[in-house]
């Protein structure tokens, strides 16, 4: 079983993304931001449509006594585990019920019992499989097999300038680091096609940093070990979620807002949500005599695209910012839509479409 870390874009998305933010942070801009559906890491079968979240990570009564002496050694609240994959399977029920492509359901008190540790079990026999989906009334089982956690803790100090008694002074300000990482192994037992589709252990990681006049008070304004171990658990849930289902993403992009009168009128149009009079506008002047401003006009014909949804037209408009009138910035936002209409296609698969 292969490990992954979470990655909540493409890099080739992030760094276009970044690139165009760049680009831009210059410029005499505004932006506007949009719901975009964003398709899963892991393609599951369209027939799958409602899915029931078990909790079978904790441990047989004959393993309870080392995991104890686990987080005594390890430093981790006494079966805070526990606590912290209940919160994983909450954290995937509730992010899957909120995105488009399944209804789910946490089982409770099914008692699945585990190995307590990274390492999975055997696999749940069909017939048990058979007999929740049937009860739940669920196409498959999402079941966490191994939950386990790492708390990691660092501190440092730096010099800063601060103002004491009207006047500034280097100080020393100490910083408290921790880190948690959770690897958390899943199976989906398909009940339909009677297979496992995927098995896999994930790792996901939160970090909390704090400061502080002295060591001593840097370390007390971190949160409790069990309230963050428990937030990390629920993260990771969340990270899982969007791994298996599309996703609804807020973007943000940027437009011009200057360029001549129209182009600041547009703006204002656009501000007060009045997309469809800056629309108007901005096709008027991607035909002005001044290049800079047609490609300007361009640039925002395709951001409004986007934002209805029509990613064709907004390449074609983002195409012709750059071709025709040699707006820069144009480039990197064509590699964010095309990446989008890749996107779109595997989304179309998932969702059946």
């Amino acid at each position: 079983m292969k490990k992954q870390l979470t990655h909540l874009y493409s890099t080739a998305a992030f760094l276009a993304a970044l690139t165009l933010l760049l680009l831009l942070s210059s410029c005499k801009t505004s932006s506007t931001t949009m719901q975009v559906l964003v398709p899963a890491r892991i393609d599951l079968p369209n027939e799958i449509q409602s899915v029931g979240v078990i909790n079978r990570s904790l441990p047989e009564k004959g393993n309870t006594l080392g995991n104890i002496l686990e987080g005594l050694i390890s430093g981790e609240s006494i079966m805070a585990d526990r606590e912290a994959s209940d919160r994983c399977i909450a954290g995937v029920t509730e992010h899957l019920n909120q995105a488009p492509r399944f209804s789910a359901v946490a089982i409770h008190g099914a008692n699945l019992k585990g190995t307590g540790t990274k390492q999975f079990a055997p696999p749940l026999p069909w017939s048990e499989v058979d007999r929740f989906c049937k009860q739940y009334n669920v196409d498959a089982l999402a079941v966490l097999e191994s939950f386990d956690s790492d708390i990691f803790f660092d501190r440092r100090e730096r010099r800063v300038k601060r103002k004491i008694n009207d006047r500034e002074v280097m100080v020393t300000e100490y910083l408290a680091d921790m880190n948690i990482r959770v690897n958390a192994g899943w199976r989906i037992y398909d009940n339909i096609q009677k297979r496992i589709i995927d098995e896999n252990v994930y790792v996901d990681e939160r970090h909390w940093d704090s400061q502080g006049d002295n060591p001593e008070e840097a370390f007390r304004r971190l949160p409790p070990k069990r309230r963050a171990l428990n937030d990390a658990g629920h993260f990771s849930g969340q990270q899982y979620a969007i791994r298996i289902s599309p996703n609804w993403l807020t973007v943000s992009r940027s437009y011009y807002k200057k360029g001549n009168d129209r182009m600041k009128l547009a703006r204002e149009y656009a501000k007060r949500g009045n997309w469809d009079s800056a629309i108007s506008t901005w096709k008027i002047e991607a035909q002005n005599a001044d290049p800079e401003i047609a490609g300007r006009a361009c640039y925002n014909m395709a951001v409004a695209s986007e934002r209805n949804g029509d990613l064709e037209t907004a390449l074609i408009w983002a195409n012709k910012a750059l071709t025709e009138y040699n707006n820069k910035k144009a480039a990197a936002y064509i590699a964010i839509l095309k990446q989008r209409l890749a996107d779109q296609q595997r989304l179309d698969r998932q969702m059946g479409i």
